[in-house]
């Protein structure tokens, strides 16, 4: 359901920036340094957004990649606390 939840929204989105992107098809000149382009509007913005999902894929990557790994080991730990735990029940219940 989270995940069907999540695909609707960014859909959405998309749906959203290809539309203001469309709408915007203007000429605009970019000077960056030395650099001196001139492009249309739609596709700065395409382009824009685009590299900003790169930049946030690689910086998340490895964030997502140790809560994994975190994860992992507490189950492995809580996995061990549950084992003596039921141990420790059974010698409770046959000492008494």
């Amino acid at each position: 359901m989270k995940q069907t939840t999540n695909l609707g929204l960014t859909i959405i989105a998309l749906i959203f920036v290809v539309i203001f992107t469309l709408q915007n098809t203007t000429e605009v000149s970019i000077t960056l340094l030395f650099w001196n382009i001139k492009t249309s509007l739609a596709l700065l913005i395409f382009s824009l957004f685009s590299f900003g999902i790169i930049i946030a894929i690689f910086v998340l990557t490895p964030i997502i990649i140790a809560l994994k790994s975190t994860l992992k080991k507490d189950k492995k730990i809580i996995s061990e606390l549950q084992e003596t735990s039921d141990a420790y029940s059974e010698k409770q219940v046959e000492n008494n």
